[in-house]
């Protein structure tokens, strides 16, 4: 009886145990699995807005990331210069991250965090949308993260040249 008891103890305690593996696993891997909840978390700690995944910057995030690990260079400008590549997106305030050669984005981010101009580019002040991509190449990964604010209206072409009624004048009298 004391042999059954103590297996089912056993059984019990290892259930347990691995509950609060699965668990622990799961909450520490939300916390950090999601870029976005990482990013809007960090920034929210500092009294910023969160930000939200936006496809069109995750797409242009994913162009760098690829033309870095395809040309195996980290650089800002190996697509196309920053400003021509987010101009089309249409927001008054962009920025960009990038880096080669950590594993996970969490590694990235801290990384990110402890360069000061890096770290500007994260809790910059009207940024509400993110986009991010990661490529390897021959064992090494390259991150693009670009930072926006939400694209402005298309401007009107219409210009009004005046408002004003047209004026006569007319001469009165001899010359």
């Amino acid at each position: 009886m004391h042999r059954l008891r103590d297996h089912a103890l056993s059984v019990s305690n290892e259930w347990k145990t691995w509950v609060a593996v699965i668990a622990l696993t799961l909450l520490a891997s939300a916390a950090w699995a999601d870029p976005q909840s990482a990013i809007s978390v960090y920034r929210k700690s500092y009294g910023l807005s969160a930000v939200t995944e936006d496809a069109k910057l995750t797409e242009l995030a994913r162009q760098q990331a690829n033309a870095m690990a395809e040309r195996r260079s980290m650089d800002h400008n190996v697509y196309a210069s920053f400003h021509s590549r987010i101009k089309p997106y249409g927001s008054p305030l962009a920025a960009e991250n990038i880096a080669m050669g950590t594993k996970t984005f969490e590694e990235t981010l801290a990384i990110w965090k402890s360069s000061s101009g890096h770290n500007a580019n994260l809790l910059k002040a009207n940024v509400t949308r993110m986009g991010l991509a990661s490529a390897s190449r021959d064992g090494t990964t390259y991150w693009a993260l670009i930072l926006a604010a939400p694209p402005e209206p298309p401007q009107s072409n219409v210009r009004v040249l005046s408002v004003l009624p047209p004026i006569i004048l007319f001469r009165v009298g001899t010359p």
